[in-house]
């Protein structure tokens, strides 16, 4: 992986900081995505906006929905708990991206209106999500309800070869969530993967 070293001048990186915070990403995440996009689209990419509510600068409290990016040590967190709702409302918006209506960063930010979900949460279950049924390890997580949850949907509404693949994501996942993560996730998903294999 190339290393980039970029100057700033504080204040500036200062307020973006707080910005991508309330979007659910630190600076290494945003210009990551910032470059890819570029790669893509060939130009300069859309921007993402924050909303301006005042959530977004209040102190993080216990009860929050968070998410863990364990391949940029990075916590994502709002006063919001992960709900059922939130939850079906981005398994929908999944199954839209599937169609092909709509990308994943476009399909968070509708979901964080309709449901008040932290958009960054969003972000990371639909990249979860894209990675499980295209047989692709995950760095990231999500709480193992929701897994389970989401596991059994695209086992009855998208099929049997998803759902291996699916499985196969997860295998694969499994040894990176042992040596990262400071709980037990990785053997809840590997224990998971055993009994529905």
């Amino acid at each position: 992986m190339a290393k980039i070293e970029i100057n700033i001048d504080d204040v500036a990186l200062r307020d973006a900081e707080k910005i991508l915070h309330s979007l659910g990403m630190n600076t290494e995440i945003a210009v990551s995505i910032f470059l890819r996009r570029v790669a893509l689209e060939k130009g300069l990419p859309l921007t993402m906006a924050a909303s301006t509510s005042s959530q977004a600068e209040t102190d993080l409290s216990e009860n929050s929905d968070e998410t863990y990016d364990y391949e940029f040590n990075q916590v994502t967190r709002s006063n919001n708990k992960i709900t059922p709702d939130m939850v079906e409302e981005v398994w929908r918006s999944f199954l839209r991206h599937l169609e092909g209506s709509g990308e994943i960063s476009q399909l968070s930010t509708e979901v964080s209106k309709k449901t008040g979900m932290n958009r960054g949460s969003a972000f990371i279950y639909l990249n979860i999500l894209a990675n499980l049924v295209k047989g692709e390890p995950n760095t990231r997580t999500m709480k193992m309800n929701d897994l389970e949850y989401y596991m059994e949907k695209i086992k009855k509404e998208i099929g049997e070869d998803k759902y291996q693949d699916a499985l196969k994501s997860l295998r694969l996942s499994v040894p990176y969530w042992q040596e990262k993560l400071s709980g037990n996730f990785g053997d809840k998903v590997e224990v998971y993967c055993r009994k529905h294999s």
